[in-house]
């Protein structure tokens, strides 16, 4: 099933994503996200009959280290440094604006 969008879809997807597009690139942003959906729809209607599943051969399983929590002697001098610090939390600015 071949999907697509259209300018109200597009424009619900950049604010959701919280991209701020010009009127003028709206159409270009259109087309592209629909050439990628026709080339999900290409890519789905292959025939996988009898390809076998992909799977990741490792002959070692990479080295794990314990999971254990352990002091950090440089902690005071690096918070020191921290422009803004609230309680045991760096304070950070608001990135994301509501509206």
């Amino acid at each position: 099933m071949k999907m697509t969008v259209d300018r109200e879809i597009t424009l619900r997807m950049a604010k959701a994503a919280q991209l701020h597009i010009e009127p003028e690139q709206v159409g270009r942003m259109m087309d592209s996200i629909n050439d990628i959906l026709d080339f999900c729809a290409l890519v789905g209607d292959l025939d996988c009959e009898g390809t076998p599943d992909f799977m990741w051969k490792m002959k070692k399983l990479p080295a794990r280290r314990p999971d254990a929590p352990k002091d950090w002697p440089e902690r005071e001098l690096f918070e020191s440094k921290a422009p803004a610090f609230e309680g045991e939390f760096f304070k950070v600015p608001r990135i994301i604006v509501e509206g």
